[in-house]
């Protein structure tokens, strides 16, 4: 498997591979993971992890960037997901970061490491200026995860999302790379 992104000497970021399929529909099938985020669905099935890989595969064929890094450890075990949204289109210096780690992974401060080094990917390599990070409000998690990484609380969301048949508050952290044109 080729190495992306370095994060430390036990943990690595991979591109997307039909081969994750299995992994993805074991994490995935995760009450937590679906409560937290906005558009993994549950139950999660063999046919939604196809149309995630071919998804993030066709994006990166399509537009010449990547969107999602998978994240391994020392032993090639895949552990989760990090990536970018392009919500400001595909040429902002601005992005919006998404994550997520496996059960058998967290509360290891992982997805800390992860985020921090994949942060700093993003503004020296990717030449990011800015990077967010919305949150549901009661995501205390991520909240910590992010604070760790160097994100600072900039805003509530009121009634930011629906998801289903509910509306849900969010909070906006965010980290600039410190670099002004």
């Amino acid at each position: 498997m080729e190495i992306d992104i370095r994060i430390d000497n036990d943990i690595y970021l991979t591109k997307s591979s039909r081969d994750d399929k299995a992994s993805l529909v074991e994490f995935l099938n995760d009450k937590e993971i679906f409560n937290q985020t906005l558009r993994i669905p549950f139950p999660y099935s063999e046919s939604h992890a196809e149309a995630n890989i071919d998804y993030n595969i066709n994006f990166e064929i399509e537009n010449n960037k990547r969107r999602n890094w998978v994240i391994r450890n020392i032993n090639n075990e895949f552990m989760g997901h990090i990536g970018l949204h392009y919500p400001y289109g595909l040429d902002s210096d601005i992005n919006e970061v998404y994550y997520w780690l496996g059960k058998p992974f967290r509360n290891k401060g992982i997805m800390t490491s992860v985020l921090k080094g994949f942060s700093d990917y993003c503004f020296s390599t990717l030449k990011y200026k800015r990077l967010e990070a919305p949150i549901f409000d009661f995501n205390l998690a991520s909240a910590n995860v992010l604070i760790k990484s160097g994100y600072t609380f900039e805003q509530n969301l009121p009634d930011h999302y629906t998801k289903g048949d509910k509306t849900i508050s969010a909070k906006m952290y965010a980290k600039s790379s410190g670099h002004v044109d």
